[in-house]
């Protein structure tokens, strides 16, 4: 059983007015992929709702948990809202909760930075698990390559070869968004990559269907990322082997 809030069920029913005005215009695209890019363990709603109270966001904590680890809230600073999802005894259900992003306290935040090497030989080995063509001049076609196996799958009705198949989209501008989101997430250069094709593939598409792409995006960003720290895992044990042969 699912218990949803007359408040909760006003934030859900805001976050699809601001999806389709995500749509409408390419830089809020953009700005939306950008921030999925740091926060794709976030629900797209939360994105979305998050976005709308405060520009830049890329990492969100209740003022408790900042507080554990020492930090504070910086004085005058307001809280956002967000969905929280509760499972309990009866099942699931949501409130709306408190959070500040992390600009807004003394925290620091330390972004990843991958070294174009690294990069290459962790799409290297993704490519030659899924048997992918890996071309060692161009990042951002072994990304495309491994997003459209994705896609390509569940489009043929392929058995599914990762959990993350069952949501590949059968639109290539929601692919295109994905790919854009994942280049950025490695700091490969997005500056000259379009998404306007994004846009206006969801000109005259419903809510539903904008928040469903939406929500294709963010899952599979997840998955990528996660899989992309499994080659990590492989790689990492293969050098280990490597050493205690030598």
């Amino acid at each position: 059983m699912i218990a949803i809030e007359e408040d909760v069920q006003k934030l859900i029913e805001s976050t699809d007015v601001i999806a389709k005005e995500t749509f409408e215009d390419s830089k809020k695209m953009r700005e939306f992929l950008k921030t999925l890019s740091d926060m794709y363990n976030t629900s797209y709603n939360n994105i979305l709702l998050l976005k709308s109270q405060r520009e830049n966001i890329n990492f969100v904590a209740s003022k408790e948990d900042f507080e554990k680890y020492k930090y504070n809230v910086k004085e005058g600073e307001k809280p956002l809202k967000i969905i929280k999802r509760i499972k309990t005894e009866e099942g699931v259900k949501f409130k709306v909760a408190e959070v500040f992003d992390i600009s807004q306290t003394d925290a620091v935040r330390n972004k990843k930075v991958y070294e174009k090497e690294y990069i290459d030989k962790m799409l290297k080995g993704m490519c030659e698990r899924r048997g992918l063509y890996y071309d060692p001049n161009n990042q951002m076609l072994n990304i495309e390559s491994i997003v459209g196996d994705i896609s390509q799958n569940t489009r043929q009705r392929n058995n599914l070869k990762y959990d993350v198949d069952k949501y590949a989209s059968q639109s290539q501008a929601e692919v295109n968004a994905t790919i854009f989101v994942v280049a950025k997430k490695l700091g490969i250069n997005t500056r000259n990559y379009n998404l306007k094709d994004v846009c206006q593939w969801g000109t005259d598409k419903d809510t539903k269907t904008l928040k469903e792409s939406l929500k294709y995006m963010q899952k599979f960003t997840n998955y990528f990322v996660k899989d992309f720290e499994s080659q990590e895992k492989i790689n990492k044990i293969e050098k280990q082997e490597q050493e205690e042969m030598e």
